[in-house]
């Protein structure tokens, strides 16, 4: 008999080289199973994933189609449920772009303990990577981020100046990079780390919102945008950007001027989120050197090129 709550064994290629997932990835299926029969869920499909966890298709106690979500035990995935919720209480979830809403995802019941989530089922071939027009993209990224920019800072969640405080020790001069580069971001982390730990300032992050972790209502439903899988910190929403300008990158490229281009990718931001321009490139230009000289990043990683760009502003 198959196992509806098999999980897909390409998984374990992601999670193997994580912490704490020795005693976590076995259970895994165990752990799905438990939560669905605990929230009356019905198995309707195979398993997928992606970096940040397992989601099995499912349908709640009525019949209305849903995905069953459990993340592992690392730090980008521990205050998910507690950000969802909060951006849920949002008085800004309402933004649009044309005629079509833009919003986070609402989980529809979660266990923090577990990293289990019930969310609505979108479409997965649907995301924002593939839409046709790079600026509308763009936009609906920006008017995410400015529809949870007024949650406040969320208890519980990991915190923007501590990661700061580690990533001193990735701006490495180990002429892997120009040393004056290298010199402007360390000035710009303490800098950056000012205005991180203003209270007046600290609100709740999706940290993570690239074009891949947007995706369309499915066919037949109100069409709308919706973001997921946030890597929840509290932090200044300047902060936010980078995943954003990391991705895409064959259309930046096509251009023929990068630097331009993710310049307006910054500006079109800006202009609707009010984050401060300057700021903003400060923390990519902080953000691009860390991975550039503490990871080491070889030259073919996909995020080499957008990183080599910012590490110059």
């Amino acid at each position: 008999m198959i196992d509806p709550w098999a999980v897909p064994t390409s998984f374990r290629r992601y999670v193997q080289q994580w912490p704490k997932v020795d005693q976590w990835f076995p259970q895994l299926s165990v752990t799905a199973a438990r939560c669905a029969e605990r929230w009356q869920l019905s198995p309707d499909g195979a398993a997928m994933h992606g970096w940040t966890g397992v989601v099995w298709p499912v349908r709640l106690r009525d019949g209305v189609p849903a995905v069953l979500k459990v993340s592992p035990p690392v730090g980008w995935t521990e205050g998910e449920s507690r950000a969802l919720a909060a951006f849920a209480r949002s008085a800004g979830q309402g933004r649009m772009v044309g005629q079509v809403p833009v919003r986070m995802v609402t989980a529809l019941a979660f266990d923090v303990a577990e990293r289990a989530m019930v969310l609505p089922r979108l479409d997965p071939d649907r995301s924002l990577e593939h839409h046709g027009d790079v600026d509308e993209a763009v936009t609906v990224i920006a008017e995410l981020l400015a529809g949870i920019a007024p949650v406040r800072a969320t208890e519980g969640l990991p915190d923007l100046v501590d990661e700061l405080d580690e990533m001193v020790g990735s701006l490495q001069d180990n002429g892997s990079l120009d040393r004056l580069l290298v010199e402007r971001a360390r000035s710009r982390l303490a800098e950056v780390r000012i205005v991180a730990a203003d209270p007046d300032r600290r609100r709740t992050l999706h940290a993570d919102c690239h074009f891949l972790n947007v995706l369309h209502t499915r066919a037949g439903e109100s069409p709308a945008w919706v973001g997921i899988d946030p890597s929840a910190v509290n932090g200044i929403i300047e902060w936010e950007p980078v995943p954003m300008l990391r991705n895409r990158w064959a259309d930046v490229a096509a251009t023929g001027d990068p630097d331009r281009a993710l310049r307006r990718r910054v500006d079109q931001l800006c202009e609707v989120t009010g984050a401060d321009r300057d700021l903003v490139r400060s923390c990519a230009q902080v953000q691009a050197v860390a991975a550039l000289t503490g990871w080491q990043m070889s030259p073919q990683h996909l995020h080499h090129p957008p990183y080599a760009v910012m590490a110059r502003w």
